[in-house]
């Protein structure tokens, strides 16, 4: 063998080990890059989500904008417009547009109102109120609907 041919197969042996180092090197690149930052915004988010309180100005993933009146584990309610009330999955928040808003220090009373868990809910009569406003005046059964009404009291939760 001449020494050119030794010089050229010693050469193409360390090529390979450099060509691992390049593939390691982009693969923790992309990571640094897309994954890292990805799963930042995700914590973000869902912290964001999971704090949502009563009061909230939100927008959710489609586009509709809505104050936060009543929210649970999984669920938040809001208030469209005036007694409009949807109820949306947490995940379904994209952003709060306005905090809630906290009671200032420099108020005069000293004592902070609290609100119970049955001070925050609808209550019976509340829907009752709102399935009676659903109902257009002369519609006495609803059963034009066929069970698609809002305010129909048989409808399904799903």
């Amino acid at each position: 063998m001449l020494a050119s041919d030794v010089l050229a197969q010693d050469s193409a042996g360390g090529s390979n080990i450099m060509f691992l180092i390049m593939i390691v090197g982009f693969i923790a690149l992309m990571y640094f890059v897309m994954i890292r930052p990805q799963k930042k915004r995700q914590k973000e988010q869902q912290t964001m989500q999971s704090n949502v309180a009563p009061g909230a100005r939100v927008m959710t993933i489609g586009g509709l904008y809505g104050t936060v009146v009543d929210s649970d584990d999984e669920t938040v309610t809001l208030e469209a417009s005036d007694d409009n009330f949807l109820v949306f999955a947490r995940q379904a928040i994209a952003k709060v547009v306005t905090p809630a808003e906290t009671p200032e220090a420099d108020d005069e009373s000293t004592e902070a109102e609290t609100i119970t868990e049955e001070e925050a809910t609808l209550s019976d009569e509340d829907l009752d109120k709102l399935r009676a406003t659903d109902e257009a005046p002369g519609e006495g059964d609803g059963e034009d609907d066929k069970g698609k009404h809002a305010g129909n009291p048989d409808r399904k939760e799903y």
